[in-house]
């Protein structure tokens, strides 16, 4: 009697029936060309063969029955449990690269960093892992080519500031957990912090000697912000690429400048001349100084001296008052007298006598 049930399929037919049974299809005799029988078209002969080889491994709709019974196969479900286990085995096992760390996750949840190097953990989607290249230096830049990255500057100027910013991760976990998009946050606090230091320094000042200086303050602001954040990221530099007025005001703040090294100029060749003229003026005074000192004590030594001398003459004409006047007055006549010429008239010469005075020799010794 033919089993209608048989994943072989039913051909019908003569020869007791038990020709359905047969995976080829042809009363249970392998087809060889056109030898007996009908030939099955090659389609039909496909299906056959695949709904065998379901049958054998248990993927038929009923068991296969051979002989006087069968049980169903279970080599496919071994297959795919095996597959699976390898999957899991192989979700286990994991890899971080020299320049890597890895954050685990434990449902979601932060669990450790994991250095660079092979690890285990337990099998997803228990625990999971984000690497996190940490030696990588990445850039951000503002403005640049067409662009005029333009700020106001203390003194209410405005200036065009192109710079860019290098920062690398510090801290994996940090990184991945705290802040969301942390490239946007650190453009975001890199501008804020420029925009503030350049909000405090003069425009000529920020686009001269003050440019390292800036750089070096936005780069402190920049790492006290981000470490507030906990963002796990490090600021590795900050460079101004341009900083100057604004291409419109150019010229104009050229000549400015220019103006302003033509005062400071002017204001060192004054200052080199006053350099030269006070010491020595002040030398000079300390010359007339000296003199004047040295004056000072000539008179007063002079006039000590007049008072000594006074004092002892007074002292002597107390003990002889008239032999002091009488050497008093000769010596002051013969101070009068020690260089001009002089003519003495004798009184006893003798009277009705005219003396005779050579005023002519007189008057020539005079206009000598």
């Amino acid at each position: 009697m033919p089993d209608n049930n048989s994943p072989w399929g039913s051909s019908g037919g003569s020869g007791g029936g038990n020709r359905g049974n047969s995976p080829w299809g042809n009363g249970g005799r392998k087809p060889s060309g056109n030898k007996g029988g009908r030939k099955a078209p090659p389609q039909a002969d496909l299906d056959n063969v695949i709904r065998g080889f379901k049958a054998q491994f248990g993927g038929g709709k009923g068991p296969v029955k051979t002989g006087g019974g069968g049980k169903p196969g279970l080599g496919m479900p071994l297959v795919i449990a095996g597959i699976g286990i390898a999957m899991l085995l192989m979700s286990c096992v994991y890899t971080v690269d020299q320049q890597e760390q890895a954050v685990v996750l434990r449902f979601g949840r932060y669990q450790q960093t994991t250095l660079p190097g092979l690890h285990f953990k337990l099998p997803s989607p228990i625990e999971t892992i984000r690497k996190v290249d940490m030696d990588t230096k990445r850039t951000i830049t503002f403005g640049g080519g067409s662009q005029q990255n333009l700020m106001l500057t203390g003194d209410e100027n405005i200036a065009r500031v192109d710079y860019a910013v290098i920062w690398v991760v510090k801290d994996a976990a940090d990184y991945v957990f705290n802040v969301e998009n942390v490239p946007s946050a650190v453009s975001d606090v890199a501008e804020s912090a420029m925009r503030e230091v350049v909000g405090k320094t003069e425009l000529e000042t920020f686009i001269t000697s003050g440019r390292d200086t800036a750089g070096a303050q936005v780069q402190v602001l920049m790492q006290e912000m981000l470490d507030e954040y906990k963002s796990g990221v490090a600021i590795d530099k900050v460079e101004l690429t341009t900083a100057e007025a604004p291409k419109d005001v150019l010229k104009a703040f050229l000549d400015v400048v220019s103006a302003k090294q033509d005062a400071e100029q002017s204001i060192l060749a004054g200052r080199r001349l006053e350099n030269e003229l006070i010491p020595r003026a002040n030398a000079d005074a300390d010359q007339l100084i000296q003199e004047a000192n040295g004056y000072k004590e000539a008179v007063i030594a002079e006039s000590r001296g007049d008072a000594d001398r006074f004092r002892a003459i007074y002292k002597e004409y107390k003990a002889a008052p008239r032999v002091t006047r009488q050497r008093m007055y000769l010596e002051t006549m013969e101070e009068v007298y020690q260089n001009s010429d002089k003519i003495i008239l004798d009184e006893g010469a003798g009277s009705g006598v005219v003396p005779y005075l050579p005023l002519d020799q007189l008057i020539r010794k005079g206009g000598k």
